[in-house]
């Protein structure tokens, strides 16, 4: 009997809240951060790639040199998904940073949630509409991508790998935005402490 009670005192839970809510908007903050960021630096590294000529017989040298800044949606996706790493990195600054330090019996000041809420929307606009427009691009200049497929280098395998990075960064955006309003009731370790 006396061993009985000594284990049960063992499973004694904390009265902390679950801090799943937290931690998997964390986690899908950081997966927005990286996707976004890894998205702008595969686009911006995007070898260039020299389409030959047309083929008609002259021997004038029509080929064209085709680099990711020849397109402006590229250049967009670029611009877009840097600032909207640097916002995501402020909404994990805000978003950690409003929740702690003070009595659990006062109110939470409501400016930070509304700069929170601010910073989720403008991510999320930043890279849905950088991605929209990569992909309009892929169809609006798709012969000219395509043919940068069968020459050196790999700008077409690149621009689609971009494409999708930031279509990824903008489900985990908004994703985050909607996991942190919804109580999970589950703890990741570690527990928070006392």
């Amino acid at each position: 009997m006396q061993y009985e009670h000594e284990t049960a005192d063992c499973h004694v839970m904390p009265d902390d809240p679950p801090n799943g809510t937290d931690s998997l908007t964390f986690v899908l903050r950081i997966f927005t951060l990286g996707l976004a960021l890894a998205s702008a630096i595969v686009m911006a590294t995007a070898s260039s790639c020299t389409i030959s000529g047309d083929g008609d017989g002259d021997d004038d040298d029509d080929s064209t040199t085709v680099a990711y800044k020849d397109f402006p949606p590229f250049v967009y996706l670029v611009a877009c998904n840097i600032t909207a790493t640097i916002l995501e990195t402020a909404a994990v600054y805000v978003q950690y940073r409003k929740g702690g330090g003070g009595d659990d019996d006062e109110e939470p000041p409501v400016l930070p949630g509304v700069v929170l809420v601010v910073l989720d929307v403008a991510v999320q606009v930043l890279l849905y509409s950088s991605a929209g427009g990569v992909f309009a691009a892929v169809v609006a200049y798709g012969d000219q991508i395509s043919a940068c497929a069968d020459a050196a280098g790999n700008f077409s395998a690149e621009v689609h790998k971009a494409k999708l990075l930031a279509f990824g960064a903008g489900l985990a955006a908004a994703l985050a935005a909607v996991v942190k309003d919804v109580p999970l009731p589950f703890s990741i370790w570690p527990i928070p402490s006392e």
